[in-house]
């Protein structure tokens, strides 16, 4: 019988229902699954290491012996099975010569393998080689074996499913991978030299040589970055299609507002306003990205954005994520209109409802729904989304943090329009912020319907904070340069991964230093009993009440806490000016552009800030990322040291890399990049409904029900 890509997985031979459920845990339901399922690494048996070169090619990796894998092909001199005398274990013992020399190799607990491996016979091995300090020689420790040269790929596994397992339930699959459609433009593949789709996917599970396996790659990479560029292109394509209302606010209007801020603005605020502004004036509806580096200023840009919208008789939402950061762009924005009492700002969330005329007679008064959703600015939260919430006159909306949000909760922000005929007729301008650094390579696979609005430089009143990493031994000098910032009147953030111990029990096993993680309760108790039992410690975390968090923050922005203990919960939207300390424990959890977000919490003031980096982590690379943090301010250069080691997910955080999930690609590959955006383009240009490309529509549309953009 034909296999088809949509069988399900049990029916193929070898499998049946109590292998399919343990498939299933590797997300292989259907035949097109395990033709899709990439493996995770490969063993090259061809590149062969003669082993008196062993000694001379053999590298230490993080600074610790035994972690160099070595191919070596020989004769098996001899066989033994031992048992050690402490551990009772059972180890295989093989002597393996070829011309060059002899090398000892053994396996542990298999002594099965003596029947297998027969003096005389030559075996090709792969595996770890380590000096043994016992021996004074090179051992080869537990390796895998074949017969001839060859490229085995090695499959990510679960408990009784092997990677040679799954090799053999794909190597069954071949005349249905032949079959498979490619849904590439014939011109695209050309221009960029691509493999086709059979080629690639063949070479993936069964590769000829490295480098046609690194061509495979390649094309089923592109595939990935196309697919996410394409619909970039495809969402910006559509917008010129749609309707705004054109901004009419003179040049001298704005100008007014600029010369009316409590401060100069810098080159990149200037410049971001005005890209704004003129994208605003089309009566095309607006769709930018303002990516602003901590403490850039973003929030002046959006206020002189939102003064733009009002002077044309306008009004302006703006969303954040959560009620403190909503609550602090309400008390920002009044402080930049304060000479301007006429413009309405209100304030909406689960908590408050208020309206400030800026010293007329409702100021500071709390409201009725209705009233707050009456003003010509209003800030708010998810509240903001309700059914029965709209505006009449809605021409521009902001989002802060627009990652956090995901697409239905932004399509329904643009969608809060008063009437249904100017629903149908107008789309509000959009203006997504964020204070996380994005690369450019991101930002063209993940943002590329969004134009770029960028602020690097920052205010020139802001003092560089001091960053250290504090080596263990010296903790207790750094609780004492601390306790010395107290003393001369500042305040301390102390950040920790987690909330209670009990989140991280399921790590211990894999995580030798698990019982070492900080939590904020564990930290809150040791600070404020052992370390610092003279001041006053306050602590914070997501799971507390929405007004408790509120009352613990009002009061540490009032100073009445010298130091707050809390979890990532203040990432972005404090502003404690009198803050001079950012201390993270275990800094090495965090991603370095999260921690930048944590130390941009501190330096809000006039005096000198400092942030401490404690780890007990003993990973060369994890220490030399922190030690970064010492030289490196600039939260770009720092968001691509992530994107090159960790993924976007340490940009992003709730964001994650599984939310688009990259199998074959990568977001740091920015030559890959580049050319997947400009096929995409491309192919829009040539046709924006993809009617002309059925094979690539029918892809596409798969590729948008499987993926979520949040």
């Amino acid at each position: 019988m034909e296999i088809t890509l949509e069988d399900k997985i049990q029916y193929l031979k070898g499998v049946g229902p109590k292998l399919a459920g343990k498939l299933h845990k590797l997300g292989i339901e259907v035949v097109r699954d395990l033709v899709f399922y990439w493996p995770r690494r490969y063993e090259d048996y061809t590149h062969v290491t003669p082993i008196a070169q062993l000694n001379r090619d053999v590298s230490w990796s993080n600074g610790e012996p035994g972690q160099n894998y070595q191919t070596i092909r020989g004769k098996i001199l001899g066989v033994a099975n031992k048992l050690t005398s402490r551990q009772r274990m059972r180890i295989t013992e093989v002597m393996v010569a070829d011309e060059t020399g002899t090398i000892k190799v053994v396996w542990f607990n298999q002594p099965f393998l003596k029947q297998y491996l027969k003096p005389g016979s030559e075996w090709i091995l792969h595996g770890k080689v380590a000096y043994s300090t016992f021996t004074q020689e090179l051992v080869m420790e537990s390796p895998s074996r074949v017969r001839q040269p060859m490229i085995v790929p090695i499959y990510p596994e679960t408990n009784g499913i092997s990677s040679g397992y799954i090799n053999k339930l794909v190597a069954g699959l071949k005349p249905v991978i032949s079959s498979l459609e490619d849904f590439l433009p014939v011109e695209i593949k050309a221009k960029y030299q691509l493999l086709d789709l059979v080629s690639a996917v063949s070479q993936i599970h069964f590769p000829k040589d490295m480098e046609t396996l690194e061509k495979a790659r390649e094309r089923l990479a592109f595939d990935e970055l196309f697919l996410i560029s394409l619909r970039a292109h495809i969402a910006k394509e559509n917008r010129n299609y749609q309707k705004a209302k054109a901004i009419t606010t003179s040049e001298d209007q704005v100008k007014g507002f600029v010369d009316s801020l409590p401060f100069e603005l810098t080159g990149d605020q200037h410049k971001s306003s005005w890209q704004i502004i003129k994208d605003m004036q089309r009566d095309v509806p607006m769709n930018r990205l303002l990516n602003g580096d901590v403490g850039s200023g973003k929030t002046a840009v959006a206020a002189i954005a939102s003064y733009a919208v009002i002077q044309s008789g306008g009004r302006v939402v703006v969303m954040a994520p959560t009620e403190v950061l909503a609550t602090q762009h309400y008390e920002s924005f009044q402080k930049l209109f304060g000479r301007f009492p006429k413009v309405s700002i209100g304030l909406l969330t689960a908590n408050f409802k208020r309206v400030n005329n800026l010293g007329g007679p409702d100021a500071e008064k709390k409201l009725d729904k209705d009233r707050v959703l009456g003003a010509q600015i209003v800030i708010g939260t998810h509240a903001l989304l309700q059914k029965n919430v709209e505006f009449e006159d809605l021409s521009l909306v902001i989002v802060d943090e627009q990652h956090r949000f995901g697409v239905a909760q932004r399509a329904a922000l643009t969608g809060l329009m008063g009437s249904s005929s100017d629903k149908d007729l107008h789309k509000p301008h959009f203006l997504s912020m964020t204070a996380t650094p994005i690369p450019r390579t991101l930002h063209l696979a993940l943002f590329g319907d969004l134009d770029l609005s960028l602020i690097q430089e920052k205010p020139k009143n802001r003092k560089e904070i001091k960053t250290r990493y504090v080596e263990p031994h010296n903790r207790d000098k750094a609780y004492e340069f601390i306790r010395k910032q107290i003393q001369a009147g500042r305040q301390v953030f102390v950040i920790c991964p987690l909330i209670e111990e009990k989140e991280d029990e399921d790590k211990v096993v894999t995580d030798l230093f698990g019982l070492d993680k900080k939590s904020v309760v564990k930290e809150y108790e040791r600070l404020s009993k052992e370390i610092f039992p003279e001041f006053r410690v306050a602590m914070l975390h997501g799971k507390m009440k929405p007004k408790e968090k509120d009352e613990i923050l009002v009061d540490y922005y009032a100073g009445k806490y010298h130091i707050l203990v809390s979890t990532s919960v203040i990432e972005v939207g404090i502003d404690v000016p009198n803050a001079s300390v950012m201390m993270i424990e275990d800094a090495e959890r965090f991603g370095l552009a999260q921690i930048h977000q944590f130390r941009g919490r501190v330096g809000r003031g006039e005096h000198q800030s400092f942030c401490f980096l404690f780890s007990n982590t003993r990973s060369p690379l994890a220490l030399r990322r922190l030690n970064s943090l010492e030289s490196v301010a600039d939260g770009f250069r720092l968001a691509e040291i992530d994107l090159e080691t960790r993924g976007p997910g340490d940009m992003f955080g709730t964001l994650q890399s599984g939310q688009i999930e990259l199998k074959m690609a990568s977001f740091s590959d920015r030559i890959l990049i580049e050319k997947a955006s400009e096929a995409a383009a491309r192919v829009i240009e040539e046709d924006r409904t993809l009617s002309q490309y059925s094979s690539l529509k029918q892809r596409f549309e798969v590729f948008e029900a499987s993926k979520h953009f949040e």
